[in-house]
């Protein structure tokens, strides 16, 4: 592999051996586009003052009210005690509530407050904000034309990484984000 200074862009360009140009041109501008989302999410998430990663726990609890903290993991595809930490720091923001299941003392099912239904509300209306300011400027032939080749690409990615990367993709941004 051949490193080179970083670009304009931000990242640092890489010619693979073995890898066509425009193929690396497309790895890299995906790479830089993936990059500048996450960055910009955790930001807009930042100045209300909740983690990427409980973003995502909150809205999977706003969809599913009293859901277990088991099933929680689950859904999100991350470790137990990631969500635990995860579920304490939104409990103790005043956003989510956890009680003992009536039927099975052994479980816990997390709710949502007053305060984590308007948060939910306020991360929908950010999430809104911040696909109409990006995507949605995007001619619509153009959004079209991105969603069918992002669509390829994803069914490409998961059939080189086999059965497990489906589950894998719908956790990575929780996991990545951390249980802050």
């Amino acid at each position: 592999m051949n490193l080179e200074p970083h670009t304009g862009a931000g990242f640092p360009h890489a010619d693979l051996d073995g890898v066509d140009a425009l193929s690396s041109r497309v790895f890299r501008a995906f790479l830089t586009a993936a990059r500048l989302h996450k960055h910009q999410m955790m930001r807009a998430l930042a100045t209300r003052g909740i983690h990427p990663g409980q973003a995502f726990c909150l809205r999977v609890v706003a969809a599913n009210d009293g859901v277990t903290q088991r099933d929680l993991a689950g859904s999100l595809h991350l470790a137990r005690p990631t969500v635990t930490k995860m579920v304490q720091a939104l409990e103790r923001s005043g956003a989510v509530e956890r009680r003992p299941d009536p039927d099975d003392r052994r479980l816990t099912r997390v709710y949502l407050t007053d305060g984590g239904r308007e948060l939910a509300v306020e991360m929908h209306g950010v999430a809104a904000d911040y696909i109409n300011a990006t995507i949605g400027t995007l001619a619509e032939d153009d959004r079209r034309e991105l969603a069918r080749l992002l669509e390829e690409l994803g069914a490409s990615i998961e059939r080189a990484g086999g059965a497990d990367a489906a589950g894998q993709a719908a956790g990575m941004a929780p996991d990545e984000a951390g249980a802050q």
